[in-house]
């Protein structure tokens, strides 16, 4: 899941990043109760953040430095450990 992408599986992602403290919006569109099926900016920071804070796994493997803001491979792995 990337930047614009839509459907089922972009809310239940925003629904867990919610729920683990990396909020998508504090009201309105995207904020716990209110998740969205769209990937959009707020989604792609919020997985930023989720990709730092689980940097040794996530990023440095791969040799990067900062979150994609992509939903990924490395990334999901992590999410599904955490469920």
């Amino acid at each position: 899941l990337k930047l614009g992408s839509t459907g089922a599986e972009v809310k239940q992602l925003q629904q867990f990043l919610n729920s683990h403290g990396y909020i998508i919006a504090s009201t309105g569109n995207g904020s716990s109760g209110h998740e969205t099926t769209y990937y959009g900016p707020a989604t792609a920071a919020a997985i930023s953040r989720f990709q730092l804070a689980h940097f040794s796994t996530i990023l440095a493997p791969y040799g990067l430095t900062q979150g994609t803001g992509n939903f990924g491979t490395a990334t999901m792995k992590v999410v599904n450990s955490l469920k």
